[in-house]
């Protein structure tokens, strides 16, 4: 099948067969490197679920389009986690451009390729780079590109094309997102996408499948790694049959309040619907008003292996808990002795009914909880005292770096009656607090501000670096403060998206 130039439905149905092999066979190890847009283990599963539900409708046809406008629609609508919908998105949207094609051409098909990724970046609310919609789109202007320079083409060149971009774009990766990065590891989704691109062009060939574990290739995992914890606790999804006419956009807009990962597609009169959410049943109830609930699923994210230490103890007669804005103070937040520290995502108004949610394996039990700021900590009083719960113990917290500096203050290793006792000492610990926002003026912005470091005789410097500072930024500022003998300087990554630095004096 060396020069094959079209596709016709027999030869994609066994293509299809052979990417659902390619997938299956490395299922447990997308599982295991599963690691955005949380680390629950289940992507090779979902997408190769997702995969499977289109295969199992499949009936013989003589039109290539109409057959794979059949297995698209039932993947759809049976896909399973934030992956296999957005997997299912795309074969949605190559399936709907091909779909009156008897056979398939290779410009049918590579035109093909960029309408499908477009149908799923459509689907996806908040797009990342890094992930399963970057090598769609990686492949596709590959695919486009080869077919532009060349006269002679077919299939066979195509797929090789197409296997290849899609694999270099899966390794990069890695570098396009920073909980990767820290992982060693890839994308799960786009390395599953690939694995299916890799296995329905074994059609052409007898090449053996790619294996995930043995690959030098790819980057070994680094297995201790502990992720910042989700503050959205449970993955929803569910699919409604419409009986009223609404936009994509109507929709979405309605979603991004209540969570996040949030992928919503309207194939036909149904609406299906991906989200991470801390109140599932409070959308879905909601959501009936727009027509007939057809399909339901919710899984507690907290219950998965990579999230174990929810339910695990620091301290022996009672729990810490913290709230914060950004991942990698989460995490340092929980390398000072905090159980676990649930990241707010930027811009989020959190509820009280969120609050309990988050608490709820926690609040029975005797409790020190250091909030993110004034208006956490207030709900956080106010549900403790409607509810009954009398050994909830919140420390004061205005900010994030003195939220930082009582952590880095406090004692841990006293019962909670002696904890107590340090509350006053804690509470009176007061800081000097400047967020540079962005990288215009840092230098003058810091002469400044160690002008009032200096007049307030502080002697101890915390930065906290934001979501999308830069190594320059961050060379500049840690070597203006390392000129200072004076100061006890630590720089952290803290990931926040409110500001460039954030800087604490004490």
């Amino acid at each position: 099948m060396n020069n094959i130039n079209i596709i016709d439905s027999q030869n994609l149905y066994h293509m299809l067969r052979l990417g659902f092999t390619s997938l299956s066979f490395n299922e447990n190890y997308l599982n295991e490197i599963n690691t955005f847009p949380v680390s629950d283990s289940d992507t090779g599963t979902n997408m190769k679920r997702t995969f499977q539900k289109g295969l199992v409708s499949l009936n013989q046809t003589n039109s290539a389009g109409k057959l794979l406008l059949s297995f698209a629609k039932n993947m759809s609508l049976e896909s399973r986690g934030n992956s296999g919908f957005i997997f299912s998105q795309y074969f949605l949207g190559l399936a709907e451009y091909l779909k009156d094609k008897e056979t398939i051409t290779i410009e049918d098909f590579s035109n093909g390729l960029m309408y499908a990724y477009k149908v799923a970046y459509a689907a996806v609310i908040n797009p990342m780079e890094g992930t399963m919609l970057t090598v769609m789109l990686e492949g596709a202007n590959e695919v486009l590109k080869y077919i532009s320079s060349i006269k002679d083409y077919s299939f066979v060149n195509l797929f090789d094309v197409f296997s290849q971009s899609v694999f270099d774009g899966v390794l990069k990766t890695q570098s396009q997102m920073s909980l990767l990065d820290s992982n060693n590891v890839v994308d799960s989704g786009a390395l599953g996408f690939y694995l299916v691109i890799d296995g329905m062009r074994k059609i052409f060939n007898d090449s053996p499948y790619f294996n995930c574990e043995e690959s030098t290739l790819l980057p070994k995992r680094i297995s201790d790694v502990n992720n910042p914890l989700t503050f959205f606790r449970y993955c929803t999804e569910f699919t409604i049959s419409l009986k009223e006419t609404h936009s994509k956009k109507f929709f979405s807009n309605i979603l991004t309040h209540f969570g996040d990962s949030v992928v919503v597609a309207i194939n036909g009169n149904n609406l299906k619907v991906h989200v991470h959410t801390n109140v599932p049943q409070k959308i879905i109830n909601d959501f009936k008003r727009f027509g007939t609930l057809l399909f339901t699923k919710i899984d507690d994210l907290f219950s998965t292996p990579q999230f174990d230490r929810v339910k695990r103890r620091k301290h022996e007669d009672y729990s810490v808990v913290a709230f914060t804005y950004g991942d990698d103070n989460a995490l340092l937040y929980e390398r000072l002795g905090v159980d676990v520290c649930f990241p707010i995502p930027h811009g989020h108004e959190t509820s009280d009914e969120e609050i309990k949610t988050l608490l709820s394996y926690y609040l029975n039990d005797k409790l020190i909880i250091f909030s993110a700021d004034k208006k956490i900590e207030e709900k956080i009083k106010s549900i403790a005292w409607w509810d009954g719960h009398k050994d909830v113990l919140v420390v004061e917290c205005s900010s994030l770096t003195n939220t930082f500096f009582k952590l880095a203050s406090s004692m841990f290793d006293v019962t909670f009656d002696e904890f107590k006792q340090q509350i006053n000492l804690l509470n009176k610990i007061k800081n000097f607090e400047y967020k540079i926002i962005n990288n215009e003026n840092i230098k003058s912005q810091l002469k400044e501000i160690s002008k009032v470091i200096k007049s307030k005789k502080y002697s101890t410097v915390a930065v906290f670096g934001g979501k999308n500072v830069t190594k320059e930024d961050i060379n500049m500022i840690t070597s203006f403060f390392a000129m200072d003998e004076n100061i006890e300087f630590n720089y952290f990554s803290g990931g926040q998206e409110d500001s460039l630095f954030t800087l604490g004096a004490m």
